[in-house]
């Protein structure tokens, strides 16, 4: 067996390969003399991954149902960051998050879901990352549709990026603009010299000239990488985690004006036993104590850093979570799958505070709670009113919006 280049070594495990339509783009883009910069508006989609639990995030203080529903996971009233008159409280680990909302850069909308919710992991993340409720899902995701139909983004390859080994289906787009970067430290370290030998001929050779395809490809987005190394990240607290960093480099990458109008970015992780996720049947508080004080610290820092480099106005952030979680805890001081949950909104341009109505505890479906706000109102709110686009042609639903974006 011939011997693997280092910069195949790059190619599989730097950037994925998997968009044929990214590999000719990209080979287009790496032609051009001066790289495409962007100074326009950008969404940063944050996932939660395993179902947040939204009764235990914004914490109904003064209803006695939650309390006897959880006799043990539940917070006291005490130990929660109060809200002003209000009858809810934070929980006691965002303490970041609750000085972003009081500084006027964070809301939470409360009662997020949608009518007859999946408990399924798969399915639910697909509900979420397609923005269709239909029981077969769009092929490619809400904001991969909108850089298809809407974006005045022209070839650019790197118009969406999310920071994970694969593209997940909310930027997947028909037109191959957005792509997934794994391991920025790797692009960071190519260079553009040529791999395939000119004379070389046969299988391997066919093989090495897709390869260098494809290498196009990877100079273009580690131009971008080290573009945005000229980003003041370093200078923040940003928690030293594959979140944390991966939130320093889309702060970078906007900071330094890459082209990218879409990043997306996650928290939690199913890899090992003992990583913490959102899917908390087990041990609840204390997997909420690690996770919410690595969300507050960096959402803190990404606007701290936003801030300073004069780009927060230009920034919308909202997050989502597979599902909420029922009602009563369950014998392992955890929850089980639910339905209605919240989300988290960012940025210089969006509305603060506490939104919407909380889910009802009076109002529960085989022990979940029955949604509020319509998650498709939501991303309908973002498409017209932040990104300047006809959400009708995009969504499934009826034209609705949830003002998250401030007048």
């Amino acid at each position: 067996m011939s011997s693997i280049s280092r910069r195949e070594l790059l190619t599989w495990f730097a950037l994925t390969p998997t968009v044929p339509f990214f590999v000719r783009r990209s080979a287009q883009a790496a032609t051009l003399g001066a790289e495409a910069s962007h100074d326009g508006r950008v969404v940063v989609v944050l996932r939660l991954r395993g179902g947040n639990d939204g009764l235990n995030t914004v914490v109904p203080v003064r209803d006695d149902r939650y309390y006897r529903a959880r006799p043990t996971i539940a917070i006291p009233r005490r130990q929660t960051l109060q809200i002003d008159g209000s009858d809810l409280g934070l929980n006691p680990w965002l303490g970041d998050v609750r000085r972003l909302m009081d500084d006027g850069y964070a809301g939470i909308v409360q009662g997020v879901g949608y009518p007859r919710s999946s408990r399924s992991h798969s399915r639910a993340t697909e509900i979420w990352e397609t923005g269709s409720v239909a029981p077969r899902a769009p092929e490619h995701g809400w904001l991969g549709r909108y850089l298809d139909h809407a974006c005045e983004c022209g070839d650019e390859p790197l118009a969406g990026v999310q920071f994970a080994d694969s593209l997940g289906r909310t930027l997947a787009s028909a037109s191959g603009r957005s792509t997934a970067i794994g391991h920025p430290e790797l692009l960071l370290g190519m260079d553009a010299a040529p791999t395939v030998s000119a004379t070389m001929r046969g299988p391997r050779a066919a093989r090495l000239d897709y390869l260098r395809q494809i290498d196009n490809g990877l100079a273009h987005a580690s131009r971008q990488l080290h573009r945005a190394r000229a980003g003041t990240g370093a200078g923040f607290d940003y928690p030293d985690t594959a979140f944390g960093q991966s939130l320093r480099w889309t702060g970078d990458m906007i900071e330094t004006g890459c082209p990218t109008r879409l990043y997306y970015v996650s928290i939690g992780s199913f890899d090992a036993p003992a990583a913490a996720s959102f899917d908390t049947h087990v041990d609840q508080l204390s997997k909420h104590r690690i996770l919410f004080t690595e969300l507050g610290r960096g959402l803190r820092a990404f606007t701290r850093h936003l801030r300073r480099s004069g780009q927060l106005d230009r920034v919308l952030l909202l997050t989502f979570s597979d599902f909420g979680r029922l009602v009563a805890e369950n014998r392992s001081n955890g929850t089980e799958h639910g339905d209605a949950g919240v989300l988290f909104v960012m940025g210089g341009g969006v509305r603060t505070g506490l939104l919407g109505e909380p889910a009802d505890l009076g109002k529960v479906t085989r022990g979940g709670l029955d949604a509020t706000v319509d998650f498709r109102d939501v991303y309908a709110d973002v498409l017209r009113h932040w990104l300047g686009v006809d959400p009708a042609a995009i969504l499934d639903n009826d034209g609705g919006t949830f003002p998250i974006v401030s007048a």
